[in-house]
């Protein structure tokens, strides 16, 4: 009895088992079914995504192609406009036959290349060369300065075999008008970038624009260029050692002329204006200041100078803040055509660095600002942001 009952659940036992057994295996076959259909699904996609990407890379390349293509053309374009627009080849045979306020000048069209990018190279391209005037003789007329302009055209005939040759001295009574046209006409081998002078026949040791005094006693050195006379000019000084700050031993500001000989050992200058350290202004060229009196130099500070070319006055920055201005009287004016950047030093160890770029005591450098010239009798060039 006992043992019909034992073999009865055995039976049932292993029913139940073959039962799981079957589930399992169906379970099985069905997660695989499962996974069968998700990497074909995926096979599909990726072959689907495949043919996007082969599709998107062509949409791109052929859009890219014709950008390309846009691109280039719109360069030729341009290409195009700046020949009509400039003089650039070389081997042009034209002589231009320019009457210069009645001065009659030659000047070779191929050498307007020497001055690509200038106005004056502009002028007489394709593209403007109809809008110059003519005189009754059929020749150009410019009404510029004409000193200055046969200056222009005899350093461009001479420049054409000495490629880096200088401009010419500009005689002193020519500077502001010769400042005026090249400022107006863009001709950058004529527009100035000041130095303080490297030859100055005195003790003090020039690096650049730093200046140190290396003997007791007055010693003066100026720019190697005055200021320009085509608008506002600005120069910085700044003291980086100064062993004798209380004293009246450092002085700076401007001179109609390079001081030489016994001049450049003393601050009274004839036709100067100079700021003495705790003193104040000085000089014979000085008509009315304002300028506050008796500023020490001492190292660190900064001491700023702006000529302002329309009403003739100087004004003057300490540390950035401004201290007053001062006019110039008549008789000084008429010799002072040109103003020389001049600076005193008087005790060993002194040490100055000069900023000829900055366009005002703020920091900024010179940019490109609207300037308005007069070149000639009864003509005006205007300038905005380099058009002409």
């Amino acid at each position: 009895m006992d043992s019909s009952a034992s073999q009865q659940r055995v039976s049932e036992h292993e029913a139940l088992i073959e039962s799981s057994f079957r589930r399992l295996i169906a379970s099985i076959e069905s997660e695989r079914e499962k996974i069968r259909s998700t990497w074909t699904q995926i096979d599909e996609e990726e072959i689907a995504t495949q043919d996007d990407l082969a599709r998107l890379k062509l949409d791109t390349e052929e859009w890219c192609n014709a950008e390309r293509t846009k691109v280039e053309n719109e360069w030729k374009r341009l290409d195009r406009l700046r020949e009509r627009m400039s003089v650039l080849w070389p081997g042009d045979k034209e002589v231009l036959e320019i009457n210069c306020s009645g001065t009659i000048y030659e000047l070779p069209k191929r050498l307007l290349c020497n001055i690509e990018g200038s106005y004056l190279n502009h002028m007489f391209s394709a593209a403007y060369l109809q809008s110059v005037p003519r005189d009754d003789q059929d020749r150009y007329f410019l009404d510029f300065n004409p000193t200055c302009f046969g200056i222009i055209v005899g350093w461009l005939i001479d420049s054409e075999h000495k490629r880096d040759l200088p401009p010419p001295p500009v005689p002193e009574s020519e500077q502001m008008n010769m400042d005026i046209l090249a400022e107006a006409l863009n001709l950058k081998p004529f527009m100035r970038h000041n130095t303080i002078m490297q030859h100055h026949g005195t003790s003090l040791m020039v690096a650049g624009n730093t200046v140190e005094a290396t003997h007791m006693g007055w010693c003066v050195v100026a720019a190697e260029q005055p200021l320009s006379m085509a608008g506002n000019t600005y120069f910085e000084i700044k003291i980086l050692n100064n062993p004798d700050p209380t004293t009246d031993r450092m002085a700076f500001g401007i001179c109609a002329h390079v001081p030489k000989g016994t001049e450049a050992h003393q601050i009274r200058i004839k036709d100067s204006v100079l700021y003495n350290s705790n003193v104040g202004l000085i000089g014979p060229a000085v008509e009315t200041t304002t300028i506050e009196q008796k500023l020490s130099f001492t190292s660190g500070s900064t001491f700023g100078i702006r000529h302002d070319v329309k009403n003739r006055t100087l004004h003057f920055w300490y540390n950035k803040l401004s201290i007053g201005s001062c006019t110039l009287n008549q008789d000084a004016l008429e010799r002072m055509s040109v103003m020389y950047p001049i600076f005193a030093m008087h005790v060993a160890g002194q040490k100055i660095e000069v900023d000829f770029s900055l366009s005002g005591p703020t920091g900024s450098r010179k940019g490109d600002v609207e300037k308005t010239a007069q070149v000639g009798p009864g003509t005006e060039i205007t300038m905005a942001g380099g058009g002409y």
